[in-house]
């Protein structure tokens, strides 16, 4: 794919403003873009619409090395609060097509899976229901093999259809993803997600949606609900819970500035009004720590932490 040479010679400011599909804006608050309510302005935040649009600005960031982080949700993920270099974008408008033909279902990007799961119950097709809960878009869970009570993603994927940073297009298998819990090889990488097509079964339509709800309640009565935050903290190691472990370690309850780690489920972090991104920081370092020195069991994030707070968090590795 060329570069537009106004990626080159603009200012970044003007050669964003200048795609045709994108939707600019400068220094915008990104605790508006998060479930933790937690984060300070992105130096830009940008909408695309079309793929056109993603190939331009995929090429505009590479020609002037300005970093690009996509934004699903926003709903597993810490920002700085000092904010973000670069520019943060959110698919929309052609990323939210859903084609449903047969048991073959087409997925935009951009959509929720939470809607995807329950238009498919309604359609008469049964295989997502478990992942209804999940809080994610379609990109997201096939970028992280998202999972719930016992089904993920890869179990019902048929092939993604990726971008790569030079702006290729390819279409990939689930096992060319090599699919693990809560992971797959595009983790680490700057590909993107942009459709993901399902083959589902044939199933009746009222027990699929009573299936959805009944799961939906189960998952809400476990978890803390009227106050921000951006559920599962760190990924169950191998035969455990990450939550039983930290409550084993006395931590449920414990607070640090704004931010508390749940009195109603330990692997989520509540954020009590006006927590710092800082704050939850120091409570996921803690509770890494105190599992560490208690069971021997070194805690992976479920989270996506950005910018200096996932250079913190490697550096307090050791």
């Amino acid at each position: 794919m060329a570069t537009d040479p106004s990626a080159v010679t603009a200012d970044p400011a003007s050669a964003l403003s200048a795609i045709k599909g994108l939707a600019v804006q400068e220094d915008e608050p990104l605790a508006a873009h998060s479930t933790f309510q937690i984060g300070g302005p992105a130096e830009w935040y940008v909408e695309v619409e079309t793929t056109p649009a993603l190939e331009q600005l995929l090429a505009a960031t590479r020609a002037r090395d300005i970093s690009l982080q996509i934004l699903g949700l926003g709903s597993n993920v810490l920002f700085p609060d000092e904010g973000l270099p670069g520019v943060v974008a959110r698919l929309t408008g052609d990323f939210r097509r859903l084609e449903i033909t047969g048991g073959r279902v087409t997925a935009g990007a951009a959509l929720s899976l939470a809607q995807v799961a329950r238009k498919t119950a309604q359609a008469g097709l049964v295989g997502l229901e478990a992942l209804s809960g999940f809080p994610s878009t379609v990109g997201g869970a096939v970028y992280m093999n998202a999972g719930c009570y016992g089904t993920e993603i890869k179990d019902v994927l048929t092939s993604a259809l990726l971008i790569d940073p030079d702006g290729s297009r390819r279409r990939a298998t689930p096992d060319e993803l090599e699919p693990r819990y809560r992971e797959t090889n595009l983790q680490g990488t700057e590909t993107i997600v942009t459709e993901a097509v399902f083959e589902l079964a044939k199933g009746d339509t009222e027990t699929a949606v009573a299936r959805i709800d009944e799961l939906n309640r189960k998952r809400w009565r476990s978890l803390p609900s009227g106050v921000a935050n951006a559920g599962s903290i760190f990924k169950n190691p191998p035969g455990d819970y990450a939550g039983r472990l930290v409550e084993a370690c006395g931590l449920k309850g414990t607070a640090h500035g704004g931010a508390r780690i749940s009195p109603k489920h330990a692997n989520v972090i509540v954020n009590e009004g006006g927590a710092a991104a800082t704050d939850v920081l120091e409570l996921m370092l803690r509770m890494r720590r105190s599992v560490r020195e208690d069971f021997g069991v070194e805690l992976v994030p479920e989270l996506i932490l950005t910018g200096g707070l996932a250079v913190a968090w490697q550096a307090d590795a050791s």
